[in-house]
């Protein structure tokens, strides 16, 4: 089974180029229709302090999303065009200032999700969570591209990282539509010499055999993180065999144990230098 519909979060303004490349190279790969989403948030509403009677009311990130629009949906329309794919466009007047809220909502109806991380040196009005709360919440793959730089998506060398867990699992059987398409996939089992019921076999065998049935080009490869965690490990993977894309599964544990003592999703997600897909 392949992906039918890719949803393309547009709200990260200052990525819409990088956004609609991504969305178009995997449209032209898989062939599948393309829907762009684009989210106008209700006004912020914080409570009375002190003396004050009245709420404070914030419409800057909803003016600043109204005044977009417009060129959102022409630059979205004009690349899906110019591509010859099949495309619809939602502009959706939100009742919360949440903007992943409806991104969440509306991509439970998708194969795959693409979006952007969001820059923290910047005030983009995207929440500084965006990623993290679409991918504890949508239920679906998302691809992931970072704030800053080409992010350039390549189906021309994938990286897998693979540990035999419930999220590296999940993700790369979500992946399986853009492995089978992928030149080349390497499976990576990171420090496989630590793990005593890997000895005398190949770190990551049984996965690829079984993505090598579906018709991937796969090997595999274990990856000693030289005292690295890995997160770090896989993305100096990735910029050792120019990977144009990673696949990892998000949050093996919970989002708080993971701000608490670090884990490889969060790294990942703030280090990021290339489009990653991920599943929880």
């Amino acid at each position: 089974m392949g992906y039918k519909t890719i949803l393309v979060s547009l709200n990260e303004v200052g990525r819409l180029p990088q956004l609609l490349a991504a969305a178009t190279k995997l449209g032209q790969a898989l062939g599948t229709h393309v829907s762009g989403l684009y989210v106008i948030p209700a006004v912020q509403v914080y409570p009375s302090v002190g003396f004050e009677a009245a709420p404070q009311v914030f419409e800057g990130n909803r003016s600043f999303f109204k005044d977009n629009a417009a060129k959102v949906r022409e630059q979205f329309e004009a690349a899906m065009t110019k591509e010859g794919l099949a495309f619809d466009f939602h502009q959706v007047d939100s009742r919360t200032p949440i903007i992943a809220d409806e991104v969440v909502a509306k991509g439970r109806c998708a194969d795959v999700l693409v979006v952007s991380t969001t820059n923290p040196d910047e005030v983009t009005g995207v929440e500084r969570d965006f990623v993290e709360q679409v991918l504890m919440g949508v239920g679906r793959p998302v691809v992931v591209l970072p704030h800053q730089g080409e992010a350039k998506l390549s189906l021309d060398d994938v990286v897998v990282g693979w540990d035999g867990g419930r999220e590296a699992a999940r993700s790369t059987f979500d992946a399986l539509p853009l492995l089978r398409v992928a030149k080349k996939v390497r499976v990576i089992r990171v420090d496989p010499q630590k793990d005593a019921s890997l000895k005398a076999s190949v770190p990551g065998a049984d996965i690829a055999e079984t993505l090598a049935r579906h018709g991937v080009k796969v090997e595999t490869q274990g990856y000693p993180t030289d005292g690295l965690d890995e997160g770090q490990a896989l993305l100096r993977c990735a910029d050792d065999v120019g990977a144009g894309l990673i696949v990892m599964g998000a949050y093996g544990h919970s989002r708080l144990a993971e701000f608490i003592f670090g884990g490889a999703t969060r790294f990942v997600l703030s280090r990021l230098n290339r489009p990653v897909l991920m599943s929880h």
